[in-house]
C-alpha cells in the first residue's frame, strides 16, 4: 500500500517537473523512509518508473537539518536551543562552539507519555478508550515527577546552555505547534510559559472532554521538562523538516 502510494505520489511530482520544465530534481525523505523495511526496494522502483532518485536522511542529518532550519527563526540568538517532541520521543539540540549541532533524544515523546499517564500513573487497562480526564491532584504530581524524570536525563553541556542569560529556546514538531499552540498557547501567539501551562492543565483535569486528553498530556509533560530544567519561557516556531529541505543547502547537492 505504502509502495502504490509513493509511486503515484512521485509520479505526480515527475509530472510537475515535466510541466515546469526543471531539469533536476532532488527528493529528501526522513524517517518514514527510514524505518521502512522495504525502502531500498521503493527507492529503486521509484527511481525506474520515474527517473527521480530518492535521498533518505540519516538520523544525524535529520537532526543538524532540523537544528539549522528552526535557528533561522531564533532572530540569530546568541544562545540558540531547539526543542522537539514527536509521538514517540524528543530531543534537543544546541550548536556546540566545537562539535557543531550536539542533540540529546529521549524515548518518550507524545503518544508514549499519554499511554504511560493512562497505564502506569491511572492504572487503567492497556488501550484504555476513555478520557484521561478527570485527574486527581495525586495523579497530576505523578504526571509531573515522570516528566522531571526525563529531563532530569539531559546532559550537563545542554543545561549549561539552558541557564544562560541570553538563551533563547525555540520549539519545533507537530506537540508544539498543532498540540500546544492550538489548544493551549492560542490566545499568546507563538510565547509559552509554565503559566500558560499551569492554566490550561487546572482547567482541564477535571474535564471528561476525550478530544483534549493528548493536549493535557502534552501540557503536562512540557511543564515536567520546563520546571526541572528551569525553563522559563519559549518560542514556538512554525518551521518543519519541509522547510529545513529548503533551507539546507548540503540537500541540493
Amino acid at each position: 500500500c505504502m509502495l502504490k502510494k509513493a509511486q503515484d505520489l512521485f509520479q505526480k511530482l515527475r509530472t510537475r517537473q515535466e510541466h515546469f520544465k526543471a531539469t533536476k530534481v532532488r527528493a529528501i525523505a526522513t524517517d518514514t523512509f527510514r524505518e521502512a523495511h522495504n525502502a531500498e526496494e521503493l527507492v529503486q522502483k521509484i527511481r525506474r518508473t520515474t527517473g527521480i532518485d530518492i535521498r533518505i536522511l540519516s538520523l544525524e542529518e535529520e537532526d543538524r537539518m532540523d537544528f539549522f532550519s528552526a535557528l533561522t527563526a531564533t532572530d540569530n540568538a546568541e544562545t540558540p536551543v531547539v526543542w522537539d517532541i514527536g509521538k514517540e520521543s524528543f530531543q534537543l539540540i544546541i550548536a556546540d562552539p566545537e562539535a557543531g549541532p550536539f542533540a540529546h533524544k529521549g524515548e518518550f515523546g507524545s503518544v508514549n507519555f499519554m499511554e504511560y499517564l493512562k497505564e502506569v500513573v491511572q492504572n487503567k487497562p492497556a488501550k484504555f478508550s476513555g478520557s484521561l480526564s478527570p485527574i486527581s491532584t495525586k495523579e497530576l504530581d505523578a504526571a509531573i515527577s515522570f516528566a522531571k524524570y526525563l529531563a532530569r536525563r539531559t546532559p550537563s553541556i545542554i543545561r549549561r546552555e539552558l541557564k544562560k542569560e541570553k538563551v533563547q529556546i525555540t520549539a519545533i514538531g507537530s506537540v508544539f505547534q498543532e498540540s500546544i499552540a492550538v489548544d493551549i498557547a492560542i490566545n499568546n501567539g507563538k510565547l509559552l510559559d509554565k503559566g500558560i501551562l499551569k492554566k490550561y492543565i487546572q482547567e482541564q483535569i477535571l474535564t471528561t472532554n476525550q478530544e483534549n486528553d493528548l493536549s493535557l498530556s502534552n501540557a503536562i509533560l512540557v511543564l515536567g521538562f520546563m520546571e526541572e530544567l528551569e525553563i522559563k519561557r519559549l518560542n514556538i516556531s512554525d518551521h518543519n523538516s519541509t522547510l529545513g529541505m529548503l533551507e539546507f543547502p548540503i540537500l541540493w547537492h
